[in-house]
């Protein structure tokens, strides 16, 4: 039975950062950014009349407990001043957090929904200890509405790729977005449900054996990366730059016509199943069936195999699908820069090429036997 790490780890480690130069890189006066004031009162009614969008999927996922959110309050209660908020305006009157989704989430169900109760308080327990906002007294409720909060807002005008590097440079709390999470919310349209409907497939959990953990939305960038490759072939990956390369994809996917978006999803289906039966459980992993090692998935491998094997036919490669597992098997354990390609500067020009390339060849020399 082979040595299976995917239970301390979802995914291989990943540098997708190239060590190429950025031939074209964003003008920084494009880059509007302001700040305002407002009290939580003002920003509790925007949330209300969804001026303020709090995204319900990454309350799903980012969920602090009674306590914390309880300590929150507490600090305000304290005036203790609150760290900065961001927010990404898609519409000039609709806006999306993007740091300090927690904290407003907390405001939210404390002053709006009225369904937090405080707890495990610190300084102020013996008086607010179970109280809803309710129950709290008036000058203390008032404390509450008063407080000053600082909002940057990145204007609408801001190009998408600036906005990523913005969201990316300051996303310093306490709960890191993902590369994904950060161009869910800077994409917004068709695109975030695609990849959601996609990534939640029977075919792409059977392909992975179920062992991509959705929380983090790295399942959904799996699905990007090869729908970003299908859309564009690896030939024609001209910058050393992955975050952008998907962006694009996503405003493409945002973009395409419903049949284009039905050719890639029934592709997509037809590669995971594909991919099962050809590769097994070692499908997008580095493996060594002689050691009985078997790593966690490896979105370079991802990519690129789910990508290539779609331009063969599925009859031939079933027939050779031990060939094909021990041509990559040996690649892995031999080729150094093949090896490299999948996990180092991930992003660069000559990486994603180099793995494209050699999945392409260990097919065919194996189809050629």
């Amino acid at each position: 039975m082979p040595n299976d790490t995917q239970s301390k780890q979802d995914f291989d480690e990943e540098n997708i950062d190239s060590l190429e130069p950025i031939v074209d890189p964003f003008d920084p006066t494009k880059i509007n950014v302001v700040r305002e004031g407002m009290s939580i009162f003002q920003a509790m009614r925007k949330i209300v009349i969804a001026e303020i969008k709090l995204d319900p999927e990454f309350q799903r996922n980012f969920v602090w407990d009674a306590t914390r959110q309880s300590r929150l309050i507490e600090s305000i209660l304290l005036k203790i001043p609150l760290p900065a908020f961001y927010l990404d305006a898609i519409e000039p009157d609709q806006w999306v957090v993007v740091d300090g989704l927690q904290r407003l989430s907390t405001l939210d169900s404390y002053f709006n929904r009225r369904t937090l109760k405080l707890t495990g308080l610190e300084f102020l327990g013996r008086q607010f200890e179970g109280l809803t906002f309710d129950r709290l007294p008036r000058s203390s409720q008032r404390d509450i509405e008063e407080t000053q909060l600082t909002m940057y807002i990145i204007r609408p005008e801001t190009p998408p790729k600036v906005k990523f590097t913005i969201f990316h440079r300051i996303n310093t709390g306490g709960m890191i977005l993902t590369a994904q999470e950060i161009r869910h919310a800077t994409f917004p349209g068709r695109a975030p449900g695609l990849l959601r409907e996609m990534a939640a497939s029977e075919e792409f959990k059977g392909a992975t054996f179920f062992s991509v953990n959705p929380k983090r939305m790295d399942d959904r960038e799996c699905v990007l990366r090869h729908l970003a490759f299908r859309i564009t072939n690896f030939n024609k990956y001209t910058k050393p730059d992955l975050n952008d390369f998907l962006g694009s994809a996503m405003n493409t996917l945002n973009d395409a016509s419903e049949e284009t978006i039905a050719v890639l999803k029934s592709e997509f289906k037809h590669s995971m199943s594909l991919c099962q039966r050809l590769l097994g459980h070692y499908a997008f992993r580095k493996f060594n069936r002689a050691l009985g090692s078997r790593g966690p998935i490896n979105k370079a491998l991802f990519e690129s195999w789910s990508t290539a094997v779609l331009d063969f036919d599925e009859s031939q490669l079933l027939k050779r699908a031990e060939a094909i597992l021990s041509g990559l098997e040996d690649a892995l354990a031999t080729d150094v820069e093949y090896l490299k390609s999948l996990s180092l500067a991930t992003g660069g020009i000559n990486p994603v090429r180099r793995r494209f390339t050699k999945a392409y060849q260990i097919i065919d020399a194996a189809l050629l036997v």
